[in-house]
């Protein structure tokens, strides 16, 4: 029996953040992000970076990001086959459109996604309840934006009011 070389993944880091932090350059938790997965490839030299892919004061209802778009058309060039994000709300937080990527295009693209902070790692999938999680992790995902939308529209109504 042969040893089979590992894969190498030709590796994006995500990070995202939907406000911006003051007037600094690049907020606390998108520092902190890059820190987390940077830590998180010590030790493993399968994983090259290719690049750091950052949208800053960017929602993750859509997916119309600068970074997210830019990345995404290295995917389809062949130029990166793995993404890691620190966990599944900073990839996005809108349900069907997160699926859509996680569970069909990257899966048909060949693309290794790993969400560090939610243990997800499409590459270790084995068992339909992995996928629940994800699924439900997703799902709560998206709830919290339509939450964090109500309470700010209540506050402004009550802003207006005064």
């Amino acid at each position: 029996m042969k040893n089979e070389p590992i894969k190498t993944y030709n590796t994006d880091i995500y990070v995202r953040l939907s406000r911006e932090d003051g007037d600094k350059i690049e907020s606390d938790s998108i520092v902190n992000q890059k820190e987390l997965i940077k830590n998180f490839l010590k030790n493993k030299p399968e994983f090259k970076v290719h690049q750091i892919r950052v949208d800053d004061g960017f929602t993750g209802v859509n997916f119309q990001r600068p970074a997210f778009t830019e990345m995404l058309a290295d995917i389809k060039a062949g130029k990166v086959n793995c993404v890691i994000v620190k966990d599944l709300s900073r990839f996005g937080r809108n349900y069907i459109e997160a699926g859509k990527y996680i569970t069909n295009i990257f899966p048909f693209l060949d693309v290794r996604f790993i969400a560090i902070n939610d243990n997800f790692d499409t590459a270790d999938i084995n068992n339909s309840s992995e996928l629940v999680f994800f699924h439900f992790k997703n799902l709560m995902n998206d709830a919290y934006c339509a939450d964090i939308s109500i309470k700010t529209r209540s506050q402004l109504d009550v802003k207006r009011k005064n």
